[in-house]
Protein backbone atom coordinates (compact mmCIF):
# COMPACT_ATOMS: atom_id res chain seq x y z
CA UNK A 1 0.00 0.00 0.00
CA UNK A 2 1.75 2.79 -0.98
CA UNK A 3 1.36 6.70 -0.40
CA UNK A 4 0.77 8.78 -3.45
CA UNK A 5 0.03 12.40 -3.96
CA UNK A 6 -2.45 13.08 -6.28
CA UNK A 7 -1.27 14.49 -9.68
CA UNK A 8 -4.26 16.89 -10.19
CA UNK A 9 -4.02 18.56 -6.80
CA UNK A 10 0.00 19.20 -7.72
CA UNK A 11 -0.63 20.48 -11.01
CA UNK A 12 -3.62 22.77 -9.52
CA UNK A 13 -1.02 24.20 -6.77
CA UNK A 14 1.54 24.51 -9.41
CA UNK A 15 -0.58 26.62 -12.23
CA UNK A 16 -2.48 28.66 -8.99
CA UNK A 17 1.40 29.51 -7.81
CA UNK A 18 2.57 30.53 -11.15
CA UNK A 19 -0.60 32.81 -11.41
CA UNK A 20 -0.01 34.10 -8.08
CA UNK A 21 3.86 34.56 -9.19
CA UNK A 22 2.78 36.71 -12.70
CA UNK A 23 0.27 38.73 -10.78
CA UNK A 24 2.69 39.72 -8.01
CA UNK A 25 5.47 40.52 -10.61
CA UNK A 26 3.48 42.52 -12.83
CA UNK A 27 1.68 44.03 -9.76
CA UNK A 28 5.74 44.99 -8.19
CA UNK A 29 6.81 46.19 -11.32
CA UNK A 30 4.21 48.77 -11.45
CA UNK A 31 5.03 50.20 -8.14
CA UNK A 32 8.76 50.10 -9.04
CA UNK A 33 7.62 52.31 -12.00
CA UNK A 34 5.51 54.47 -9.70
CA UNK A 35 8.07 55.06 -7.02
CA UNK A 36 11.75 54.08 -8.64
CA UNK A 37 12.63 50.72 -6.69
CA UNK A 38 15.73 48.69 -7.90
CA UNK A 39 15.04 46.91 -11.25
CA UNK A 40 15.97 43.53 -9.70
CA UNK A 41 14.35 44.18 -6.13
CA UNK A 42 10.47 43.30 -7.55
CA UNK A 43 12.34 39.57 -8.73
CA UNK A 44 14.01 38.93 -6.07
CA UNK A 45 10.44 39.54 -4.08
CA UNK A 46 8.85 37.70 -6.50
CA UNK A 47 10.93 34.50 -6.15
CA UNK A 48 10.90 35.04 -2.44
CA UNK A 49 6.93 34.70 -2.17
CA UNK A 50 7.36 31.58 -4.58
CA UNK A 51 9.39 29.51 -2.61
CA UNK A 52 7.73 30.19 0.12
CA UNK A 53 4.56 28.88 -1.29
CA UNK A 54 6.01 25.76 -1.90
CA UNK A 55 7.68 25.34 1.50
CA UNK A 56 4.65 26.21 3.40
CA UNK A 57 2.58 23.77 1.08
CA UNK A 58 4.64 21.04 1.56
CA UNK A 59 4.63 21.61 5.35
CA UNK A 60 1.08 21.09 5.27
CA UNK A 61 1.35 18.32 3.35
CA UNK A 62 2.98 16.15 5.38
CA UNK A 63 1.18 17.37 8.53
CA UNK A 64 -2.57 16.05 5.73
CA UNK A 65 -0.45 12.79 5.20
CA UNK A 66 0.87 11.89 8.75
CA UNK A 67 -3.37 12.19 9.87
CA UNK A 68 -4.24 10.08 6.83
CA UNK A 69 -5.30 6.65 8.48
CA UNK A 70 -3.10 4.05 6.82
CA UNK A 71 -4.34 0.66 8.32
CA UNK A 72 -6.68 0.14 11.03
CA UNK A 73 -7.12 2.85 13.08
CA UNK A 74 -3.58 3.66 12.51
CA UNK A 75 -1.84 6.80 10.81
CA UNK A 76 1.19 7.46 8.49
CA UNK A 77 2.34 9.93 11.59
CA UNK A 78 2.18 6.64 13.76
CA UNK A 79 3.79 4.52 11.31
CA UNK A 80 6.68 7.13 10.70
CA UNK A 81 7.06 7.37 14.54
CA UNK A 82 7.19 3.11 14.65
CA UNK A 83 10.09 3.00 11.34
CA UNK A 84 12.15 5.80 13.75
CA UNK A 85 12.43 4.04 16.65
CA UNK A 86 13.02 0.65 14.98
CA UNK A 87 15.61 2.61 13.13
CA UNK A 88 17.13 4.09 15.92
CA UNK A 89 17.92 0.63 17.42
CA UNK A 90 19.77 -0.21 14.43
CA UNK A 91 21.62 3.15 14.41
CA UNK A 92 22.90 2.84 17.90
CA UNK A 93 24.01 -0.90 17.42
CA UNK A 94 25.79 0.53 14.59
CA UNK A 95 27.73 3.00 16.70
CA UNK A 96 28.39 0.71 19.45
CA UNK A 97 29.86 -1.82 17.13
CA UNK A 98 32.22 0.50 14.85
CA UNK A 99 34.20 1.06 18.24
CA UNK A 100 35.03 -2.78 17.87
CA UNK A 101 38.79 -3.43 16.20
CA UNK A 102 36.97 -7.50 15.05
CA UNK A 103 35.99 -6.84 11.35
CA UNK A 104 33.83 -10.01 11.51
CA UNK A 105 31.80 -8.84 14.34
CA UNK A 106 31.22 -5.34 12.19
CA UNK A 107 30.64 -7.24 9.55
CA UNK A 108 27.86 -9.52 11.34
CA UNK A 109 26.13 -6.79 13.40
CA UNK A 110 26.16 -4.24 10.18
CA UNK A 111 24.61 -7.59 8.51
CA UNK A 112 21.84 -7.57 11.44
CA UNK A 113 21.03 -3.81 11.17
CA UNK A 114 20.67 -4.02 7.00
CA UNK A 115 18.08 -7.16 7.33
CA UNK A 116 16.37 -4.96 10.38
CA UNK A 117 16.29 -2.03 7.92
CA UNK A 118 14.65 -3.93 5.34
CA UNK A 119 11.82 -5.55 7.50
CA UNK A 120 10.85 -1.95 8.72
CA UNK A 121 10.99 -0.39 5.61
CA UNK A 122 8.47 -2.80 4.44
CA UNK A 123 6.48 -1.22 6.92
CA UNK A 124 6.45 2.16 4.32
CA UNK A 125 5.32 -0.19 1.27
CA UNK A 126 2.95 -2.14 2.92
CA UNK A 127 1.23 -0.86 6.68
CA UNK A 128 -0.83 -4.48 6.31
CA UNK A 129 2.58 -5.50 7.99
CA UNK A 130 2.02 -4.31 11.06
CA UNK A 131 1.61 -6.49 13.46
CA UNK A 132 4.01 -8.87 12.08
CA UNK A 133 6.98 -5.48 12.67
CA UNK A 134 5.84 -4.33 16.00
CA UNK A 135 6.27 -8.26 16.65
CA UNK A 136 9.92 -8.16 15.31
CA UNK A 137 10.26 -5.24 17.16
CA UNK A 138 9.38 -6.13 20.59
CA UNK A 139 10.44 -9.82 20.36
CA UNK A 140 13.83 -9.93 18.47
CA UNK A 141 15.17 -6.10 17.41
CA UNK A 142 14.89 -4.66 21.19
CA UNK A 143 16.43 -7.97 22.90
CA UNK A 144 19.63 -7.79 20.24
CA UNK A 145 19.78 -4.19 20.51
CA UNK A 146 20.46 -4.85 24.39
CA UNK A 147 22.56 -7.87 23.82
CA UNK A 148 24.99 -5.83 20.84
CA UNK A 149 25.14 -2.80 23.68
CA UNK A 150 25.73 -5.05 26.57
CA UNK A 151 28.51 -6.72 24.00
CA UNK A 152 30.30 -3.78 22.99
CA UNK A 153 30.70 -1.90 26.35
CA UNK A 154 32.44 -5.59 27.92
CA UNK A 155 34.52 -5.99 24.74
CA UNK A 156 35.73 -2.58 25.54
CA UNK A 157 35.91 -2.63 29.13
CA UNK A 158 39.74 -2.12 30.66
CA UNK A 159 40.50 -3.86 32.73
CA UNK A 160 38.17 -6.75 31.41
CA UNK A 161 36.36 -9.33 33.80
CA UNK A 162 37.31 -12.64 34.65
CA UNK A 163 34.80 -14.62 32.92
CA UNK A 164 34.52 -11.78 30.24
CA UNK A 165 35.84 -13.86 27.09
CA UNK A 166 33.31 -16.47 27.99
CA UNK A 167 30.61 -14.37 27.60
CA UNK A 168 31.81 -12.14 24.52
CA UNK A 169 32.35 -15.92 22.53
CA UNK A 170 29.18 -16.45 23.53
CA UNK A 171 27.37 -14.28 22.31
CA UNK A 172 29.36 -14.10 18.78
CA UNK A 173 28.10 -17.75 18.56
CA UNK A 174 24.61 -16.52 19.00
CA UNK A 175 24.97 -13.70 15.64
CA UNK A 176 24.21 -16.77 13.21
CA UNK A 177 21.06 -17.78 15.24
CA UNK A 178 19.82 -14.24 15.38
CA UNK A 179 20.68 -13.73 11.58
CA UNK A 180 18.76 -16.71 11.16
CA UNK A 181 15.78 -15.42 13.23
CA UNK A 182 15.87 -12.11 11.54
CA UNK A 183 15.47 -13.60 7.84
CA UNK A 184 12.58 -15.84 9.47
CA UNK A 185 10.84 -13.07 10.34
CA UNK A 186 11.34 -11.52 6.55
CA UNK A 187 10.42 -14.06 4.80
CA UNK A 188 7.22 -14.24 6.93
CA UNK A 189 6.49 -10.59 5.90
CA UNK A 190 7.68 -11.87 2.17
CA UNK A 191 5.22 -15.33 2.38
CA UNK A 192 2.38 -12.38 3.47
CA UNK A 193 2.33 -10.16 0.69
CA UNK A 194 2.98 -13.51 -2.08
CA UNK A 195 -0.56 -14.59 -0.05
CA UNK A 196 -2.09 -11.14 -0.60
CA UNK A 197 -1.38 -10.99 -4.67
CA UNK A 198 -2.55 -14.43 -4.68
CA UNK A 199 -5.90 -13.34 -3.29
CA UNK A 200 -6.17 -10.31 -5.41
CA UNK A 201 -5.23 -12.35 -8.18
CA UNK A 202 -8.24 -15.24 -7.36
CA UNK A 203 -10.54 -12.54 -7.33
CA UNK A 204 -9.87 -10.63 -10.12
CA UNK A 205 -9.78 -14.08 -12.30
CA UNK A 206 -13.52 -14.56 -10.64
CA UNK A 207 -15.03 -11.24 -11.25
CA UNK A 208 -13.48 -11.42 -14.67
CA UNK A 209 -14.89 -14.65 -15.11
CA UNK A 210 -18.22 -13.64 -13.53
CA UNK A 211 -18.45 -10.93 -16.29
CA UNK A 212 -17.77 -13.33 -19.38
CA UNK A 213 -20.86 -15.80 -18.22
CA UNK A 214 -22.58 -12.86 -18.24
CA UNK A 215 -21.88 -11.43 -21.48
CA UNK A 216 -22.32 -14.94 -22.72
CA UNK A 217 -25.90 -15.39 -20.77
CA UNK A 218 -26.74 -12.38 -22.58
CA UNK A 219 -25.72 -12.63 -26.01
CA UNK A 220 -27.07 -16.01 -26.03
CA UNK A 221 -30.68 -14.46 -25.54
CA UNK A 222 -32.58 -13.77 -29.06
CA UNK A 223 -32.20 -10.34 -30.24
CA UNK A 224 -28.54 -9.56 -28.16
CA UNK A 225 -26.73 -11.20 -30.37
CA UNK A 226 -24.58 -9.46 -32.86
CA UNK A 227 -24.04 -11.05 -36.24
CA UNK A 228 -21.30 -9.66 -38.93
CA UNK A 229 -23.00 -8.02 -42.42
Amino acid sequence: MNRKTSSKSTWLAILAAIGAFTVLQAGIFLLAKIIAIPFFLPILVALIGFVLFFVLRSRFGKRERANTVAFEGITFGELEIITKSAKKYTADMRSAINRLGQTDIRNAVNDLCNIADSIVNMLRDDPRDLRIVKQFITYYLEPTHKIILKYAELATARPMPADAVATLERTEKSLGNIRKTFLEQKDKMLANDAMDLDTEIKVFESTAGIMHADKASTDSKPGNRTYPN
